[in-house]
């Protein structure tokens, strides 16, 4: 999976929010400017909520896939300090709030959504701003009041222009969110795809907890999320062909040796993305993304033939294999009853936290659809390889 460039550094990060409680990474330092940075630290140090910043330049394919939900845990499993942790989302047209909270306790059940929803909405073109907004209201203890105000207006706005997209809920993430926990079938209320993972969610029915006061979602104009599917799924087939062409060059490039069944391995795995990818231009984007699992296994089957060494292939991520490889295996409950799945760390951490994970969706016949729903094969009943293992030989069955 492709890296950003951006050079996350955790150790920086976390010393300039031990010293400061804000980090500003240096190709972000146009964003927010001197003045709002002194007031937002004001704001933190006089709060009685633990508040952390961190603005960083987030893109859709980083190792967060542009989450700052996935950004701030990361940190936050590093350090496991209690606080909410503001962060820039970044996978909309300008940078915006989200982030994730830990351990907090507060009059408003929600403080860290109420915070950036209301930022948003009376900062919506000024990041820097926004984030002296959200601070100050939660070192005041303001954020449900703002929120109510914020959200007031944004009806007002929505209801006027139908079309208007300026104001979209921030992305967020709360272990204090539990509340009671129940189980329910997600649905789409929001067809908000995300530019970053294009994360759609139809009916996949977990464990999650309902957050009290939430206002309904404000769902995108249809021609807004097609231009957005669009933008993601022209991004994906763009990395397909630059990672099939990188494996290709490798394999010119690298000697015939090491063990036998690793090299075939390697051959065989760029051949199937080879064929899964196809010349077309619009490709299905569940192929795309079957074609870059594929290369990350010859990938990894030509490390081990270098080496010498054989070649056993790893079970990505069950729920979103973008994510790569999993780090361990869930008991999920679905429409169809519970199954146990391998999930990546960061599908675990937002099951356990009881957030939604990103589930890889795509959208068929006008609606999103999770992939292993689509019926699209062999994707939808491998899990990508996550199920069974033999990726390669499943591939020849269904589509000779």
């Amino acid at each position: 999976m492709s890296g950003g460039t951006t050079g996350f550094d955790p150790d920086a990060i976390w010393a300039a929010l031990e010293q400061d409680s804000i980090y500003v990474h240096p190709q972000m330092a146009d964003e927010v400017a001197p003045e709002q940075l002194a007031q937002a630290k004001a704001n933190i140090e006089r709060s009685e909520v633990p508040t952390y910043v961190v603005v960083y330049p987030l893109n859709p394919e980083d190792e967060f896939n542009g989450d700052p939900a996935d950004l701030v845990a990361t940190l936050h499993d590093q350090n496991p300090e209690p606080g909410i942790f503001l962060a820039t989302d970044v996978r909309w047209d300008r940078a915006e709030l989200g982030g994730a909270s830990w351990d907090v306790r507060t009059e408003d059940r929600d403080p860290l959504y109420h915070a950036t929803f209301a930022a948003q909405i009376e900062h919506p073109d000024d990041l820097g701003a926004q984030i002296v907004a959200a601070t100050e209201m939660i070192a005041d203890g303001t954020t449900q009041e703002r929120y109510d105000t914020a959200y007031a207006k944004y009806e007002k706005t929505t209801e006027k222009s139908e079309s208007s997209s300026t104001y979209s809920p921030p992305s967020y993430a709360s272990e204090d969110n539990a509340g009671a926990i129940v189980g329910v079938s997600l649905t789409v209320a929001i067809v908000a795809v995300l530019v970053a993972g294009a994360v759609m969610w139809r009916r996949f029915k977990i464990e999650r907890g309902d957050i009290p006061g939430r206002k309904k979602a404000f769902a995108l104009p249809a021609s807004v999320v097609e231009r957005v599917r669009d933008a993601h799924d022209s991004a994906l087939i763009a990395r397909a062909d630059r990672e099939l062409l990188a494996l290709g060059e490798l394999i010119d490039e690298t000697d015939l040796g090491g063990d036998t069944a690793a090299w075939q391995a390697v051959l065989d795995h760029y051949d199937a993305a080879k064929r899964v990818r196809g010349e077309g231009a619009k490709p299905d984007v569940l192929d795309v993304v079957g074609a870059l699992v594929l290369v990350e296994r010859g990938s990894a089957a030509l490390d081990a033939a270098t080496a010498g060494k054989a070649y056993q292939p790893t079970a990505p991520c069950y729920l979103n294999p973008l994510h790569g490889a999993a780090t361990g295996r869930t008991t999920l409950d679905t429409e169809r009853g519970k199954v146990t799945v391998p999930l990546c760390a960061a599908c675990r951490r937002d099951l356990k936290a009881h957030r939604r994970p990103d589930i890889l969706d795509v959208v068929r016949n006008g609606r999103p659809v999770h992939y292993f729903d689509s019926g699209v094969e062999p994707w939808a009943s491998t899990g990508y390889g996550s199920l069974e293992l033999d990726l390669v030989t499943q591939l020849h069955r269904t589509r000779r």
